[in-house]
């Protein structure tokens, strides 16, 4: 039986405005528990993740997902294209930025080897990708979206078992990625 998500999204890809709305209010919440389960290094708080992500997900006036797997697997990817976005976006401006003082400095330092870490796991996440897509979404559902091993699998589509294989799978591939390439 299809979740009730699945049956709103199939209802405003047909045309019922007021899918939208109900679709909004079931999975906001979610959207949000995920938005504060998300990986640090990032300075977007919950609620303006999940409105971006939520942007994004509309951008072309249609939510591009068929179910409710679909939808927040979806959402998983997009959340990490935010907060890396946001994490280069704010590089850029410290680069540019004049006159910060020792603490400031010391502070940032912490922050931008945070944010260098994420930027590097999200270039090496692309090479994963490329060779294995599955492992490349489990790990973007945990690390990125904070899904537990539960939700992850229903992203997937499989066992929780299977879930916790790609999540350590992908674990390991990213770490020999990063080794590789440092």
């Amino acid at each position: 039986m299809p979740s009730e998500v699945t049956l709103l999204l199939n209802a405003y890809r047909e045309g019922d405005q007021s899918a939208l709305n109900d679709l909004t209010r079931l999975i906001y919440p979610e959207l949000k528990g995920m938005a504060r389960r998300r990986s640090s290094g990032s300075a977007l708080g919950a609620t303006t993740l999940v409105n971006e992500t939520f942007v994004k997900l509309l951008s072309g006036g249609q939510v591009c997902a068929d179910d409710r797997q679909q939808f927040f697997a979806l959402a998983a990817t997009i959340m990490r294209r935010v907060i890396v976005d946001e994490i280069r976006y704010a590089a850029a401006a410290k680069r540019s930025a004049d006159g910060i003082s020792l603490d400031e400095e010391r502070v940032a330092d912490e922050t931008q080897a945070s944010a260098e870490f994420l930027i590097e796991v999200d270039r090496v996440l692309d090479l994963l990708e490329a060779e294995d897509p599955r492992l490349a979404q489990a790990f973007e559902c945990r690390y990125f979206a904070g899904f537990t091993v539960a939700e992850t699998a229903e992203s997937l589509a499989v066992s929780e078992r299977s879930a916790e294989r790609f999540w350590s799978a992908a674990r390991a591939r990213i770490a020999e990625l990063m080794r590789d390439s440092s």
